[in-house]
């Protein structure tokens, strides 16, 4: 009898060890821009188990909100360590990679026998792109100098003042129904400081790369003909009722965007080549309004804003390579603006935050107005 009981207890024991060693639960906060789909890729447990383990009805979830995320002890170790960690190193290692923000932007501090190739290569990106996004003139670098890197797979959009389901899925080049669907969203309501998924994969972002590639390798300068035949096209996009259910500072960017690639030139507005000022006053025409044909007197225009008020459409101004406002761009909302670029010598897009724009940015003015609203959408109604 006594054996019995000890063998019962025995196993016991040995069951309650077995399955503590299969499974282990997690209970998880949910924090400001979680979803089901990040919560489920951060544990690798399927949307459904958690709903089910959870008594979830829909993909809906309030912030501060405890769910029990049941996982194997193989799938808490992948999550914990991505990689192999040492032993020597092993618990620093795993508290480090746990506390690591996976949306951070990340920097490089230049170390000894750092070059520029050596840091793209590790970040898999070009030289010349982390010269561009940190504003420097050559390939020299220097020691403990801080350089910008933007990661391979970004894949990640905060939401700013002015965005909205439609640019952000434009801006991305998915469908608004995709962006939807990877972030678990119901409908098309967005909070400022949002963080949203957008893209499942890397295959968009290398067909655009590739069109990138395949453009600035064609000469478009030696080509008027096509540039006028792009203004042209975009010409008659303003005409059409193509773009009537969208508001005008929606179709401002598809409009400024059509241009992309246009050849720069100083003081030029033909399609050999157009200037900052000449594009900013371009793109605004075809919504129906009149600016002025200067950086400096488009300075004097509008109506004078923080940069955190600034909302797509908005313009942003720089001193380049005078004292007064010299270049001019139009804000597309993420910190991005689109301008002709005299560095770029094109039309093209970049960040405020760019070293070289960043110190260079001097005010910002809203140009679409209330009353503006409501003049072009009567002009639209009337043709």
């Amino acid at each position: 009898m006594r054996n019995k009981l000890f063998l019962s207890i025995a196993l016991f024991f040995f069951i309650l060890l077995f399955t503590t060693q299969a499974y282990a639960s997690t209970i998880y906060t949910v924090k400001k821009g979680d979803n089901l789909y990040t919560i489920s890729k951060k544990f690798k447990v399927p949307i459904s188990e958690i709903k089910q383990q959870n008594n979830l009805t829909s993909n809906k979830l309030n912030l501060g909100m405890k769910l029990t995320i049941s996982t194997t002890k193989k799938q808490v170790s992948e999550n914990i360590s991505p990689q192999k960690i040492s032993s020597t190193n092993n618990i620093s290692s795993q508290t480090n990679i746990m506390q690591s923000d996976p949306f951070e932007v990340r920097y490089h501090k230049v170390k000894k026998g750092d070059t520029i190739e050596k840091i793209a290569r590790k970040y898999s990106i070009s030289a010349d792109r982390i010269i561009e996004i940190n504003g420097l003139t050559s390939k020299k670098i220097k020691l403990g100098q801080k350089l910008l890197i933007k990661s391979s797979k970004p894949n990640v959009h905060i939401v700013k003042k002015g965005d909205t389901i439609w640019n952000i899925s434009i801006k991305y080049g998915i469908s608004p129904d995709e962006l939807r669907e990877i972030n678990s969203m119901q409908g098309n309501s967005l909070k400022i400081g949002q963080k949203l998924l957008v893209a499942k994969n890397n295959i968009a972002n290398e067909e655009n790369n590739q069109s990138e590639r395949l453009l600035n390798a064609y000469n478009i300068k030696n080509h008027p003909e096509i540039n006028s035949q792009k203004i042209e096209e975009v010409k008659a996009l303003s005409k059409s009722d193509e773009l009537s259910d969208l508001s005008i500072r929606e179709r401002l960017v598809i409009f400024a965007k059509k241009m992309m690639h246009l050849p720069y030139k100083f003081g030029g507005n033909t399609p050999l080549g157009i200037d900052c000022s000449a594009f900013v006053q371009k793109a605004y025409s075809f919504i129906g309004m009149n600016i002025p044909r200067s950086a400096r007197e488009q300075f004097r225009f509008g109506e004078v804003i923080d940069k955190e008020e600034l909302s797509v459409g908005d313009l942003v101004f720089f001193r380049t390579y005078a004292s007064f406002p010299s270049h001019v761009g139009i804000y597309l909302g993420n910190n991005l603006f689109i301008h002709a670029s005299s560095k770029a010598k094109k039309i093209t897009i970049d960040s405020l935050d760019t070293p070289y724009y960043l110190k260079r940015f001097i005010g910002a003015k809203k140009i679409i107005s209330e009353e503006d609203i409501v003049n072009v959408k009567s002009a639209i109604v009337a043709n």
